[in-house]
């Protein structure tokens, strides 16, 4: 018999230390010989990266930091070769940007040059090509950001190819005579359109390069060489990131025709979400947000054949290697693990897992949820319900309502350590993937098209709607949180909205002028797709900023904001900070030096979560267990 008690003051088993301590992150397997390697990053550490082995355990002694910082944003910053029987690890190292390489228990040698004080260089995308690292180069000097193919090696840093702005999927074919990457340009988003291109590969050097798919409103990703000089790619023309293929006459096929998504938001270089296989079928995931699968695809009977794995969500970072396939994984009561696939069998078995802070009969069990606005259109969410083995709610359960970031990303039917800290303690939480995210097709992702600030607003009131007219939470006692771009509809519904006890907005945009005028290259100009074109139009910008209606803000509100901060500068947070105390509403503002966008800290994500939580004790009256 479970007991009543007040929600949000159920003692917990998880404290923001095991948050911390268990926040481990994993992602991008690569097969290095017989080997499997992937890279880790540690909040315990201070947010250092390593790349771990399967043979040998954690290939990088402290302080090295494997992070590559290209579009701010990083992702794969490391690649494994076999040369000479050696395993060669090359990584960018997070303090300086140069390229290293060091062996299997060596120390690491730097490969780039030394740049100039005033210049910054960043690489990213590597690939090994007869003896040399090619790879995409961030060059930032004299305010000017500009970008190339490049190879690097100890005789240098020669340019492969300079005339796109941005770059992405740098892949050589199986013969080695042809190269084929994605580019795009401003003011596009490489989910709004990407080009694909191929050059032929002449003595080191590229020619002849041309466009083979994609455009302004083809969103063109992970291209793939078969073995006969078919490219294989992913590309949303159906309306949906699917399968699709390139053969050498140029003649393009819609290899699987699947109203689900192959594809994803290009927000890190280095995603890998097709592998093409010795015999020709491709390994791949594919689904809807909260019921992904592996698959096997045969291209030429245009069928696949789905791996069973309990798990329900595949990051798009697959490896192949000596007859297997890797993917890291989660479900609902999965953090992470990294299968490997037998691909003559289709069996699968776990090497590596992130093991859980607390035993899995306190997780929720999340599930996807609709709502209906009021023009008919439909709200997609994912509900983790306040869970507890001991405990039951004596009243109706407090809402924590999540915002994601991006804006273009979407949230997962699997299982958050994060959201537990709340659906422990008596509170539910609800993920909304409101319109203009990802995982529902072009159309979905399209509606924040000039839109934002408005239609992510209304679809988070719409689900909150829905949850109260249900009758599961106390319509008095609903929270909100949100980071970056979720951040700023946080700010946005608590300034238009009266629904919400109390608001969390970590790194926040509040001002969307500000914004456009001091943010990094890669966003630039992304605010011309989801508002307008700056300054044409002004007044738009003024109008969707939180900043401007700051002074309907009567909702008690937490800030948090890493000083370190090139997407969304301090100054954003600090502005609605001002308003806070300027009009005397219940605050607190956190700064965390040496943050950036995103806490990668054990210490920051303790002061975080722990601080949160007793605000929001404070605001809605009960004692929160903390550990």
């Amino acid at each position: 018999m479970k007991s009543q008690r007040k929600p949000g003051s159920w003692p917990s088993p998880l404290t923001a230390e095991m948050l911390a301590q268990s926040g481990n992150s994993n992602m991008w397997p690569q097969v290095v010989g017989d080997d499997v390697w992937w890279d880790e990053m540690r909040p315990s550490e201070e947010g250092r990266t390593l790349i771990v082995s399967r043979q040998h355990g954690d290939l990088l002694k402290a302080p090295w930091n494997a992070s590559t910082q290209v579009h701010e944003y990083g992702g794969l910053s490391w690649l494994g070769v076999v040369h000479d029987g050696k395993s060669l690890l090359y990584f960018i190292n997070k303090s300086d940007q140069r390229i290293y390489v060091t062996e299997v228990g060596g120390e690491p040698k730097p490969v780039t040059p030394i740049v100039p004080d005033d210049e910054i260089h960043r690489y990213a995308e590597m690939i090994s090509v007869d003896g040399e690292i090619w790879c995409v180069r961030e060059k930032h000097v004299a305010g000017v950001v500009t970008r190339a193919l490049v190879a690097v090696s100890d005789k240098g840093i020669r340019v492969l190819d300079s005339t796109s702005h941005f770059y992405a999927h740098v892949r050589l074919s199986m013969d080695g005579s042809q190269l084929t990457w994605i580019c795009w340009e401003h003011p596009q988003m490489p989910w709004d359109g990407t080009e694909i291109k191929v050059a032929d590969v002449l003595n080191g050097n590229l020619s002849n390069p041309r466009v083979v798919a994609g455009g302004l409103e083809e969103s063109c990703l992970g291209p793939e060489w078969g073995k006969d000089g078919t490219l294989y790619y992913i590309s949303d023309q159906s309306g949906w990131w699917n399968l699709w293929s390139l053969d050498s006459a140029g003649k393009k096929r819609h290899i699987i025709k699947d109203h689900s998504e192959w594809g994803f938001p290009l927000w890190w270089l280095g995603f890998r979400a097709i592998q093409v296989l010795a015999d020709g079928r491709i390994f791949s995931a594919r689904g809807p947000v909260d019921a992904r699968t592996l698959v096997i695809v045969d291209p030429a009977a245009e069928t696949l054949i789905e791996i069973e794995s309990s798990l329900t969500n595949f990051a798009p970072t697959i490896a192949i290697g000596n007859g297997k396939g890797y993917a890291f994984g989660g479900s609902a009561t999965v953090i992470s693990e990294l299968i490997e696939v037998d691909l003559k069998t289709l069996q699968s078995t776990t090497i590596f897992s992130t093991k859980p802070p607390i035993e899995a009969k306190y997780f929720p069990s999340p599930y996807e949820i609709t709502a209906t606005r009021a023009d008919g259109r439909k709200v997609f969410a994912i509900l983790h319900p306040a869970s507890h083995p001991d405990f039951e709610p004596s009243e109706k359960t407090p809402l924590m309502v999540v915002v994601h970031g991006g804006p273009t990303a979407h949230s997962f039917g699997t299982l958050s350590m994060n959201y537990s800290y709340f659906t422990t303690r008596g509170i539910a939480v609800v993920d909304v993937n409101y319109g203009g995210s990802t995982g529902y097709g072009r159309e979905y992702r399209n509606l924040l098209r000039g839109t934002w600030g408005i239609v992510d607003r209304e679809d988070v009131i719409a689900v909150v709607d829905s949850l109260i007219a249900e009758g599961s939470v106390d319509a008095k006692k609903i929270l909100i949180r949100g980071g970056s771009a979720g951040g700023f509809t946080v700010l946005n519904v608590l300034v238009n909205s009266s629904h919400f006890a109390a608001g969390a907005s970590y790194f926040g945009v509040a001002d969307c002028a500000a914004l456009a005028m001091d943010t990094h290259d890669f966003e630039s100009r992304y605010l011309d797709s989801l508002i307008g074109k700056y300054p044409e139009d002004a007044d738009l910008y003024t109008e969707r900023s939180p900043l401007t209606h700051a002074n309907r803000l009567n909702s008690p509100l937490i800030i948090f904001q890493g000083l370190d901060d090139k997407v969304v500068p301090p100054a954003q947070s600090e502005a609605f900070r001002d308003i806070c105390v300027q009009k005397g509403i219940k605050h607190e503002y956190h700064a965390f030096e040496g943050e950036g966008h995103g806490f990668r800290k054990a210490s920051s994500i303790i002061t975080a979560m722990e601080s949160e939580m007793k605000f929001y004790g404070e605001v809605l009256d009960f004692t929160p267990d903390i550990g």
